[in-house]
């Protein structure tokens, strides 16, 4: 009763997203040494049935990374089972039950297993969670080890058999194509709030990663399989042309499918809309899932947008000023006719910093304006002509204060 107890209370704080590591460690163990049995039936069910109706606290993962977190926990369970000597072959429903909660356990139990430089570990792809408390570009490789990335820094990136998969050279990161795979290996790239960095993936198609964005990419594609790449951010895309293989990048419930082309991706987890601007050649927009052979895909032209808002399930296209929406990959902050309240989450982004308008006024204010170099307390300076205020500094937060400035 006391284990049954124990496990009720961390599967819990596992469906809170509120469990430590050194508790995850100890669930695993509960689970390896209990009846699986009383746990599905008993101990789990009743959070099972919050997770099937979607009473989460915490914004969903996709099925594909639910999937591989729970794999890292039953591999966990099995390398405990390993080091106490004994080998139980678990029944097939219980492994099929185990699977059919996939969603949960693996989107809930974070990234703990991934911090563990575990070597034994399978390659397996992991989305890094947007942390805008972190300054550093970081890579994690196939095996769960996160690297930090120096702007400055050289490096070679190599298998467990030496061989080169990628190198980096200052702000750039270029993967080989060298490595003979048969099967996908992921590395994720994030990029934090403040900083941008170049990718070329292995096909040589060019990626810039805007602030605070995620890759999840293969180190190979494979002959005869599609280019997938999973975005989370914004980046702008230069596709290496592959008739056979066509590109597609996932940024949550959208797909953009190209053969070779340039276009400019927005995907923010904490924005209404997903972003695609088409500068060259033609892109596909679809929803994951959906059969492209159909008339559920919405092909752009260049110069045409595509507004995806998540909230109404609607899609907008329209005819746009590209240079607009990628003026920041040659690092211009372009505004045009944009509100405050929109110009303000870019500044955050680009600067790492955060702004709070105390005194209520400036919101909806509408600017246009163009900055490359400036610092953040110069563009406040600027805004400052068109509408008078005050504001100070305090670390890295800039409140906008409460006065009657005329």
């Amino acid at each position: 009763m006391q284990n049954e107890n124990k496990l009720d209370m961390l599967f819990q704080k596992l469906v809170d997203n509120t469990i430590s590591k050194k508790e995850l460690d100890c669930l695993t163990e509960l689970i390896n040494s209990s009846d699986l049995d009383i746990i599905k039936n008993e101990v789990w069910a009743k959070h099972w049935e919050n997770v099937k109706n979607g009473n989460l606290p915490h914004k969903k993962r996709k099925n594909e990374d639910s999937k591989i977190l729970l794999q890292k926990i039953l591999f966990k369970i099995e390398d405990l089972e390993n080091k106490k000597k004994v080998r139980n072959v678990a029944p097939y429903n219980n492994i099929k039950y185990w699977s059919a909660i996939a969603a949960t356990l693996l989107l809930l139990a974070g990234i703990y297993f991934f911090n563990q430089k575990n070597t034994e570990l399978p390659s397996t792809p992991v989305v890094i969670q947007h942390n805008p408390n972190s300054d550093a570009i970081t890579l994690q490789l196939d095996n769960g080890t996160i690297e930090t990335i120096s702007e400055n820094g050289k490096r070679k990136i190599t298998t467990t058999n030496g061989n080169l998969i990628a190198s980096q050279q200052g702000n750039s990161l270029q993967y080989t194509g060298t490595e003979t795979q048969n099967k996908l290996v992921y590395n994720t790239l994030y990029v934090p709030y403040g900083r941008q960095f170049d990718l070329v993936l292995s096909d040589g198609t060019k990626v810039k990663l805007n602030s605070g964005s995620s890759i999840r990419y293969p180190v190979n594609f494979l002959a005869g399989e599609e280019r997938k790449v999973f975005l989370n951010g914004e980046a702008f895309f230069d596709v290496a042309k592959d008739k056979t293989h066509p590109f597609i990048v996932n940024a949550d419930q959208m797909n953009i499918r190209v053969l070779g082309t340039q276009f400019n991706l927005s995907y923010y987890p904490e924005d209404e809309d997903i972003s695609t601007v088409l500068v060259e050649g033609a892109v596909l927009l679809y929803k994951e899932g959906a059969d492209i052979r159909t008339n559920s895909a919405s092909q752009l032209v260049p110069g045409q947008s595509a507004e995806w808002n998540k909230i109404s399930n609607t899609m907008t296209i329209k005819e746009v000023d590209t240079d607009l929406y990628t003026a920041w990959v040659d690092g211009y902050l372009v505004f045009k006719a944009a509100p405050f309240y929109s110009i303000r989450t870019k500044l955050e982004r680009h600067f790492n910093i955060t702004i709070e308008d105390k005194s209520g006024r400036l919101e909806n204010q509408i600017y246009t304006a163009t900055f490359r170099n400036e610092t953040i307390m110069e563009i406040l300076e600027a805004f400052k002509e068109d509408t008078p205020f005050e504001f100070i500094k305090e670390g890295s937060k800039i409140i906008i204060l409460n006065s009657n400035t005329n």
